[in-house]
């Protein structure tokens, strides 16, 4: 079985058709030129045919050889390939000459005045067919070169999509530890309050989120009403923190619920939103959540209006910014992008993604039900979803 498909992959490989299109064209060529010259078309075919059988066999054996002899330098793995091929030229010449001084002999006598066997004649026909089995001998060492190149191309496709994944999974663990020490403090300050319902709902949101954001694959695409879900445990711990001082409004039709949209790409926004203009400002801030299509494109924008009395961030310097960035190039090209744009009312981010759809929504039960509590802010988003 093994010996049938070794054969098996060695006629189907690249250096058999090489090989089968080499000798069948100098063959075919020089049947063509016999014909021409008056001995018969059918006839010089059906004489090169086991004259090319025997060729491409002993093309194979070389390539046999040369695969054997490719772990070994250079002036190791010539020198023994020169003097195969040398033997497989004697080998096929004394074929070659041997067959039509038979066929003169028993079929064809009037072939005698140009097929006698002399030295002449088999030195043409010897440099004929060195000459090509040296050729063959080239193809398959560009053959090996092309392979080669096409490897270390697939080596570094894989390496860099290891490293894109790596890039991507690492936004995962983006999670702002100041967030999780403010959360556990309003935990144990709902405690300390006498408020333990408030704080076991504040421990199951921060668990749900926590769920989401740390067993989730960053890779793969979810639907934007999760990612919309996702967003809102986040702001309804933040709900606890800041209380009035956050306001915030998502907007976002029905009809674009199941979008694919990447995982977690609107936190890192959010995030910032939070920190820069709510827990920066003392009047508090409005957060703005918008989801529109338009010309098979998805713009969601994230928008505050808290940053009055903060110094502006320049435009898209931010580690956060920077990194949703490198995810739409990873995922989308030049058609994923994110704009942003800061003014003394506030800071604006848009996400610009191909709009996909249906992606079906996952239906996450328990982050339902984190955030089934009515917050301390304004929900607009997928009114009417169960």
């Amino acid at each position: 079985m093994q010996d049938r498909s070794w054969i098996a992959v060695t006629v189907a490989s690249p250096a058999a058709r090489v090989s089968l299109i080499l000798w069948g064209f100098g063959f075919a060529l020089v049947a063509i030129l016999a014909g021409l010259m008056g001995r018969g078309f059918l006839v010089q075919a059906m004489i090169q045919l086991p004259l090319c059988l025997t060729a491409l066999s002993l093309a194979m054996a070389l390539h046999f050889l040369w695969q054997r002899l490719e772990p070994r330098a250079s002036a190791l793995r010539w020198p023994p390939i020169l003097v195969a091929c040398l033997c497989a030229s004697t080998l096929q010449s004394a074929l070659d000459l041997a067959l039509y001084q038979w066929l003169t002999d028993a079929l064809f006598p009037e072939w005698r005045n140009w097929a006698t066997i002399d030295f002449t004649r088999f030195g043409f026909v010897f440099i004929l067919y060195t000459w090509t089995f040296c050729l063959n001998v080239t193809l398959f060492w560009a053959l090996d070169i092309g392979e080669r190149a096409k490897q270390q191309e697939r080596i570094a496709a894989a390496a860099e999509a290891r490293a894109q994944d790596a890039r991507i999974e690492a936004l995962r663990f983006q999670l702002n530890p100041h967030f999780l020490l403010n959360t556990l403090n309003a935990i144990s300050s709902l405690i300390v309050q006498g408020r333990p319902a408030d704080a076991d709902a504040m421990t199951i949101k921060l668990a749900a989120f926590l769920h989401i954001n740390l067993a989730g694959d960053v890779k793969t695409p979810i639907a934007l009403a999760d990612e919309i879900a996702t967003i809102e445990a986040y702001l309804d711990m933040e709900a606890v923190r800041f209380g009035e001082r956050l306001t915030v409004d998502i907007d976002c039709p029905v009809d674009l619920g199941n979008a694919s949209v990447p995982g977690f790409i609107l936190q890192p926004l959010v995030e910032n939103a939070v920190k820069y203009a709510v827990a920066s400002s003392r009047r508090g801030a409005k957060i703005s959540i918008v989801a529109r299509a338009a010309d098979d494109m998805l713009a969601i924008s994230v928008k505050d209006d808290g940053r009055a009395e903060l110094p502006l961030p320049a435009n898209g310097t931010g580690v956060g910014l920077r990194n949703i960035r490198e995810r739409l190039a990873i995922l989308y090209g030049e058609k994923g992008q994110l704009r942003t744009s800061a003014s003394e009312s506030g800071f604006s981010a848009t996400l610009h993604i191909p709009l996909m759809m249906p992606c079906q929504s996952r239906g996450n039960r328990a982050l339902m039900q984190a955030t089934a509590t009515d917050p301390s802010y304004s929900r607009r988003a997928f009114e009417g979803r169960s």
